[in-house]
């Protein structure tokens, strides 16, 4: 059975979220999970599941990965777009 989540690709949204989160906190982050710092704003997108919100980035050498838990951060309304992964 496949898992149905809702992403945000909307890039007004993400250049929001990022300057909420701000360049330090979204360095170390990457440092933790030992991933290189995102460069593309093209390439971030959320990811809202059951359990919690993620903003995630395509690598074009690693795939995708869940930088950070983003659910006590101000989240876009509208551009969401259901998607099944699995």
């Amino acid at each position: 059975m496949k898992d149905v989540v809702f992403r945000n690709y909307d890039r007004f949204a993400l250049n929001h979220l990022l300057k909420e989160i701000g360049e330090h906190r979204l360095r170390t982050e990457c440092e933790n999970k030992h991933l290189s710092f995102p460069k593309r704003l093209a390439l971030f997108y959320i990811e809202a599941r059951d359990s919690n919100t993620v903003l995630a980035y395509k690598y074009p050498n690693k795939g995708v990965w869940g930088i950070m838990v983003v659910d006590h951060y101000d989240l876009p309304d509208s551009g969401w777009v259901r998607v099944h992964v699995g």
